[in-house]
């Protein structure tokens, strides 16, 4: 019997991820569904399950502010679980109000934002590349405007959360360009996607007001795995499904690599051991 693809699906505890993962699942996929603990990603998968008979879904956990865990998600997920046919990099934070003059960081001392949207995500992929099909990453609507502080990406003179996030979004879309020349034809293809201004409740918190509903954001985000016309484009930005430039740094490939090396750098740092006392 033919085993059906596979995908892991990062914040897929609520809102977007737990719609595609809906989705896919009624498409006959298998699903990691990965929440921040093992108790929220089991309880996904159980209303899941309720709804789509003969559902296959696999609770996973990290805390995407923990590089450490992050790493542990990885090497698990390779030893337990067949290579991806997808890996969607949906799980994002953003401030809410009640926090948003206030800058934090995460288990690893990066600015909290940057880590989960964006460390997080280029070091499981990194992790995982060599045994995944295709990354689909999420990007916004906010990071055509966004700005890459390449002497301040910690935001340590000045933080304010929608620069933050637009910076964390803007370098998740570079880095999908770069991992797609970097991997030529070989795997994985990569692709960003613009899901919409959507009834999230990431989005009800810092912003309000009427969204689209969270099902028609998570079409955007699997159409990549379920039309072959949008994955045969490695390295392309989909805003509501229409291909297009994100933003210029995009399709720099200069300061693609440039972030790259310093990314790789950061997550390296978070993860080596610490030196023996008197060492």
């Amino acid at each position: 019997m033919t085993e059906p693809p596979l995908a892991l699906v990062t914040g897929a505890t609520a809102g977007i991820g737990h719609a595609a993962v809906r989705i896919l699942a009624e498409a006959g996929w298998g699903v990691l569904v990965h929440g921040r603990t093992g108790h929220a990603a089991a309880l996904a998968c159980r209303r899941i399950e309720a709804d789509v008979p003969g559902a296959r879904l696999w609770p996973v956990h990290a805390d995407l502010a923990s590089l450490t865990e992050v790493r542990a998600l990885a090497t698990r997920v390779a030893a337990t679980h067949p290579p991806l046919r997808a890996l969607i990099n949906n799980a994002g934070l953003f401030p809410p109000n009640r926090l948003a003059h206030r800058r934090r960081l995460s288990a690893d001392g990066y600015e909290l934002t940057w880590a989960v949207n964006y460390l997080a995500p280029f070091a499981l992929t990194t992790a995982l590349m060599a045994r995944t099909a295709t990354v689909v990453n999420v990007g916004s609507g906010m990071l055509a405007r966004a700005e890459l502080r390449w002497d301040d990406l910690q935001h340590e003179r000045s933080w304010d959360r929608s620069s933050a996030y637009g910076q964390s979004k803007l370098a998740l879309v570079m880095f999908t360009g770069e991992l797609a020349a970097r991997a030529g034809r070989g795997r994985p293809v990569a692709v960003a996607v613009n899901p919409g201004y959507t009834d999230t409740r990431l989005v009800r918190e810092a912003f309000g007001g009427p969204a689209n509903p969270v099902e028609d954001g998570a079409a955007w985000v699997v159409r990549p795995l379920l039309d072959e016309r949008v994955t045969s484009v490695t390295g392309a930005y989909y805003d509501l499904g229409e291909r297009t430039v994100a933003h210029p740094l995009a399709t720099d490939r200069a300061a693609g690599s440039r972030l790259w090396d310093l990314t790789r750098e950061q997550v390296e740092a978070a993860l080596r051991p610490a030196p023996e006392p008197g060492g």
